[in-house]
């Protein structure tokens, strides 16, 4: 199976978590969000989470920013593949669905769903998967003459971390501020995260303080995350510190969607050596994505969103 579809799946099985939504009718008719004119319901967004079940208010609210988040990134992918002029055959599109049945079939770990069920379980449909496939072969086809040899070598050099199996070993302190609404409240997460940066300077054990401090589960383990790698599921600002401290430095604060970070290396373990031949499918695929969320942060910039709070 190709990265597209590996991705696609993935994407299914974050959806797959439990969680449940109730809203009253009168609010279900409300628009959350407005991206270039075209509108966001509450409905829109209740109709993902209707299959979903037992969740505390926090997580919920989180599920459905990033619902609502997806939808943006859809309206926007869409308005630019049309503009564009990109097309993508019906045949394409099989053929990738056709990959990504064949892989559920044959893994244990889909609990014998098909495609179709896993689908309507996060509230969606095998013709709304159909468009996140075309999104994702058009913007393929876009980005395929920019990414030429000497641009992925050009990559591969500056980013061999990714390819090398780098890690290190981390540990976090986390103020969470994505109930934060206010420029105040920032800057009230802000200084407490100086302030606590200033108790560990003082003497204060990391670990310690994360056990107090940090809003992450892993407090519980002295803001212990293990092991992770160049390319992983953290913010781009995260792995950029992450890996450029030395082992035992801890950060100043570092700001993601998630909110205020301190980051503490423990242990690296440094990449073996590697050649660009031996890995080049991987480097086009990470140049490609790379330039994808480029396009996406400027698309964004460049609309006119409306998040109705």
């Amino acid at each position: 199976m190709n990265r597209r579809a590996a991705s696609l799946i993935c994407l299914i099985l974050i959806c797959l978590q439990p969680y449940t939504f109730s809203a009253e009718k009168e609010e279900l008719k409300s628009i959350v969000a407005t991206v270039n004119g075209k509108q966001i319901t509450r409905e829109m967004v209740a109709e993902k989470l209707k299959n979903i079940t037992n969740t505390d208010p926090e997580t919920l609210s989180s599920m459905k920013r990033e619902i609502i988040d997806q939808m943006i990134t859809n309206i926007l992918t869409e308005e630019f593949v049309d503009k564009q002029g990109l097309i993508v055959t019906p045949e394409e599109i099989e053929r990738e669905i056709g990959q990504i049945k064949n892989t559920i079939s044959g893994n244990q770990k889909y609990d014998n769903q098909s495609l179709e069920q896993i689908l309507t379980s996060i509230g969606s449909d095998i013709n709304e998967f159909k468009r996140s496939i075309k999104h994702s072969i058009a913007l393929e086809k876009y980005f395929h003459k920019k990414l030429d040899e000497t641009t992925l070598r050009k990559y591969f050099d500056e980013n061999k971390g990714v390819f090398n199996g780098e890690t290190v070993k981390v540990s976090h302190i986390l103020i969470d501020t994505r109930n934060m609404k206010t420029d105040e409240e920032f800057a009230q997460a802000l200084e407490h995260i100086k302030s606590i940066k200033k108790e560990i300077d003082q003497g204060t054990a990391f670990e310690d303080a994360a056990r107090k401090y940090s809003d992450c589960p892993s407090a519980q383990n002295g803001g212990n995350l293990g092991f992770i790698q160049r390319k992983g599921n953290f913010a781009k600002a995260f792995l950029d510190t992450a890996f450029s401290l030395k082992v035992g430095q801890i950060s100043g604060p570092v700001q993601t969607e998630y909110g205020y970070h301190l980051i503490k290396v423990t242990e690296k373990k440094e990449g073996v050596p590697i050649r660009f031949d031996d890995v080049r499918e991987k480097v086009r695929l990470e140049a490609l994505d790379a330039e994808i969320l480029k396009l996406l942060d400027q698309l964004r910039r460049e609309a006119k969103i409306i998040i109705n709070q």
